[in-house]
């Protein structure tokens, strides 16, 4: 059997409200060389069965079923069965335009680039497949050939957010060794697993082409408001990142700056900033018990050093209980 040029991933968690169109818009791709690895993640709702109706009547979707492990386990597993040359993500509630795979193979291939990455749009919870953007070709497509320095620079202006891995098309040999981190069950994932895309990859493309439609739902993990899962996922991080990059002597010290310029400044919105701004006691003891947790550890002192002066006095503030002052000085907290 002939392996496809490109393999969709998707991983899938009670999503019976959205999976259909989001299932129907990867069916509707005017590229057809592709297969779509669908991992049930432990689904109780009618996710199964609609991921049934795709693979009965058409063979590119296959079905994983999987206990409830998680996004990045559900991930990895669909990265460990895909054959195809390309691989893509993409969220069980978000929409892709119809030619998303042709543009993003086509400036792939045109520029033998390991990445080719394009633009996305936020979509509500009642956005629908009849609303998505017409089919586009690229008006430009750039190519980056220095990863660790262009893609900082890139995604701090026009394409500013970085870590959506469902804008990029990755080339399956450059990032054949890496995978999702599967203690983070959902949320900051994608972050660790594009700090070692952009070490691994030698170049990649920017299109200018809207690939992606990310719906803002109620059950979105990062978009559907602060949850104790945001002070959670930083638990694990804190040490993983001191581990695989502050301990690493040969580490490129481009690398090091960028993951730590990121790592720190998430600390500090989701531990501090972002419980003041809450105003839920419960977040605020929460966040408290991982900062002091971390408070005198080597790990926590990386990520502390490249804190501003303001962000300093507000971590003290938080720590010593000052949630009144703090609240007053919100404005303040960016």
């Amino acid at each position: 059997m002939i392996a496809p040029k490109i393999t969709v991933i998707i991983p899938i968690y009670n999503c019976g409200l959205y999976l259909t169109d989001t299932l129907q818009s990867i069916q509707n791709q005017v590229f057809p060389d592709f297969e779509c690895i669908c991992v049930n993640d432990g689904s109780v709702d009618s996710s199964e069965a609609i991921i049934d109706q795709f693979t009965v009547n058409d063979k590119r979707f296959i079905k994983i079923n999987q206990a409830n492990l998680g996004v990045s386990a559900a991930r990895n597993a669909g990265m460990n069965l895909a054959k195809g040359e390309f691989l893509y993500f993409v969220d069980h509630d978000d929409l892709i335009v119809a030619d998303t795979l042709q543009n993003l193979l086509n400036a792939a291939e045109a520029f033998n680039a390991d990445m080719s990455r394009g633009r996305m749009i936020m979509i509500s919870d009642n956005y629908a497949l009849t609303d998505l953007p017409k089919q586009q070709a690229p008006t430009f497509s750039n190519l980056h050939e220095n990863p660790l320095t262009d893609f900082y620079r890139n995604a701090r202006r026009k394409n500013k957010t970085w870590c959506y891995i469902w804008q990029c098309l990755f080339r399956h040999s450059a990032i054949k060794n890496i995978r999702f981190l599967e203690s983070l069950r959902s949320g900051r994932e994608d972050n660790l697993f594009m700090y070692e895309v952009v070490a691994n990859i030698k170049n990649y493309v920017q299109i200018d082409s809207v690939v992606a439609c990310h719906r803002r739902s109620s059950s979105s993990v990062m978009l559907g408001g602060y949850r104790p899962v945001h002070i959670q996922m930083f638990d694990i991080a804190i040490p993983y990142v001191y581990q695989k990059y502050a301990m690493d002597t040969t580490i490129d010290k481009r690398l090091l700056w960028w993951v730590y310029h990121k790592e720190s400044y998430g600390v500090y919105r989701f531990l501090i900033r972002n419980p003041i701004r809450s105003n839920q006691h419960n977040l605020m003891l929460l966040a408290r018990e991982v900062l002091l947790k971390y408070r005198n550890t080597p790990e926590f002192k990386e990520i502390k050093k490249r804190w501003s002066y303001r962000q300093v006095l507000f971590y003290k503030l938080f720590m010593n209980e000052q949630y009144k002052l703090l609240r007053f000085f919100r404005i303040l907290m960016f």
